[in-house]
């Protein structure tokens, strides 16, 4: 088997059987950061409270 073999098989394994490969091997590899994505807010603070301000005057009519 050629290196190049090798390589092939090891990226068609399962992403959770890599750790398990790599603690065979005695290799150690660094955790990968998870990038957390940012949420944006659905509506701002100053937009929600003139949507509510909106809607009570309404009710007022």
């Amino acid at each position: 088997m050629t290196a190049e073999t090798a390589y092939h098989v090891i990226q068609a394994l399962p992403k959770k059987e890599m750790p398990r490969l790599f603690k065979m091997l005695g290799v150690n590899v660094p955790k990968e950061e998870v990038e957390t994505p940012t949420k944006k807010p659905l509506i701002t603070d100053a937009e929600a409270t003139e949507y509510l301000l909106k809607k009570l005057k309404k009710k007022k009519r």
